[in-house]
């Protein structure tokens, strides 16, 4: 019984060792497959990456790109408008032609220079600030000016709202009492010629003006501005400028001048004048 099992054992290991390489070969043959990827399973995995088949069987039609990644279409942006304006400009009527002839007639009315020179012994330049609304359907605001006291000084007004300036002086046909800076437009109610000593107005062509000063409250650049101003008009008057002072009013229609006294029926909100206005301008 020894003889005969301990056979047999060795009879199975011997097929054993011989069946062993030939299974192995089997398994990694391609050309056996018994290791090869199912079909099905390929399948699968491929269209875990592109987009799955349809269960009809069809193909999926090629994927589109995101309408929210991709830039927007050429309808979500908007169309130009032609005659558009930019950000910084403002609509309205075209004025030129008024404007054209409104500096025309204030030249009519302006004196020669040399005529302005020394015609005054001091300047009082009036800063005009108007808080109250115009009633509706007027016009320019009406400002009396009264120099029939004080027949030495010249009066320039400096105005960012329109206004329509009369002036009274002794005598009637003084020339040149009267001089304007202003960042809107401005007129005469009773213009003749020699009246003005000058004028800058924007609206007339002048590159700049002098801006409203407020003599308590003021920034480096209304102050470089405003007395670059106070220094042409000193040149225009043939006078130094320490010769000028600096009164600002609030809502005036009138304001007289009897010496060197200044009365008004506006709201006076400061004043500058001699040796504080050449330190302030340091001239």
């Amino acid at each position: 019984m020894r003889n005969g099992g301990g056979r047999w054992r060795l009879g199975l290991a011997a097929l054993a060792a011989v069946a062993i390489p030939f299974g192995v070969i089997a398994a990694l043959d391609p050309r056996i497959g018994l290791l090869r990827p199912r079909p099905a399973v390929q399948d699968a995995a491929q269209g875990a990456v592109q987009a799955p088949a349809s269960r009809s069987g069809e193909m999926p039609a090629p994927e589109r790109p995101c309408p929210v990644c991709a830039a927007p279409a050429a309808t979500d942006a908007l169309p130009p408008i032609r005659g558009t304006l930019l950000p910084a400009e403002i609509q309205s009527p075209d004025v030129s032609t008024e404007r054209a002839a409104q500096r025309e007639r204030l030249i009519g009315w302006t004196a020669h220079p040399d005529r302005v020179s020394g015609s005054a012994a001091t300047i009082d330049l009036i800063g005009l600030v108007f808080t109250a609304p115009r009633e509706a359907g007027a016009g320019y605001r009406p400002l009396a000016i009264d120099l029939a006291g004080a027949p030495d000084r010249a009066v320039v007004v400096v105005t960012e709202q329109p206004v329509s300036l009369a002036l009274a002086s002794a005598p009637p046909d003084r020339t040149g009492a009267l001089g304007v800076e202003s960042s809107a437009a401005f007129g005469l109610a009773d213009g003749r010629p020699g009246l003005l000593a000058g004028f800058r107005a924007l609206p007339y062509g002048a590159a700049e003006v002098a801006p409203v000063l407020d003599p308590v409250r003021f920034g480096p650049d209304t102050l470089r501005d405003f007395c670059a101003a106070l220094r042409l008009w000193a040149v225009q008057y043939g006078l130094p400028p320490g010769r000028t002072r600096y009164t600002l009013i609030e809502n005036p229609t009138r304001i007289a001048f009897a010496g060197e006294a200044v009365q008004t029926d506006g709201t006076a909100r400061g004043r500058v004048s001699g040796r504080r206005l050449a330190r302030l301008c340091r001239v």
